[in-house]
């Protein structure tokens, strides 16, 4: 009785580390290939020729940076070692990106990967949890950590704090 105890605990242990390893490593590989994506609640096409997504419909586009929501995106990427790296995102239309604490908005954005700068147009803003700023165009510098805030006249530039709850008695 005891051998076919013991055994048994063996061939659990075994399979449980097996299948430890395995989700491990699934977990570990799914991982290094979500760079990024594109999503879209209407209509995703795919221009191979152009080397290009054109999204509709709540679209979402996600890489290790930040996540930006869209009514329409157009997405040009290059292909590098069989995956397809995204290189430019321009947004239209009811723009919003999550960036660490941060929100962007605006009406129009775009989005380059070699020097990682999103540039946002038409009624932009800038949220953070302490802050709020309006202007007419924002240059968020990603690597730098660089905000500028643009505005057309001195009413367009706003900047709002915002009250922080966890201060209060």
């Amino acid at each position: 009785m005891m051998v076919k105890f013991s055994l048994k605990v063996r061939l659990n242990f075994s399979f449980m580390i097996k299948l430890y390893f395995i989700i491990l490593y699934l977990f570990l590989f799914s991982n290094a290939n979500t760079e990024s994506y594109v999503k879209a609640g209407e209509n995703l096409i795919w221009d191979s020729e152009n080397k290009s997504y054109t999204a509709n419909g709540d679209v979402e586009f996600k890489n290790d940076k930040f996540v930006a929501y869209a009514d329409k995106m157009i997405a040009i990427y290059e292909e590098e070692n069989n995956d397809e790296i995204f290189t430019v995102i321009e947004l239209f239309d009811n723009v919003v990106i999550e960036f660490k604490e941060e929100t962007f908005k605006g009406n129009y954005a775009i989005y380059t990967r070699n020097n990682n700068i999103i540039k946002l147009t038409g009624d932009v803003s800038i949220e953070s949890p302490t802050r709020l700023l309006t202007g007419s165009e924002l240059i968020a510098d990603i690597n730098n950590n660089k905000r500028i805030l643009n505005s057309t006249n001195k009413e367009s530039l706003v900047e709002v704090l915002l009250e922080n709850n966890a201060n209060k008695d």
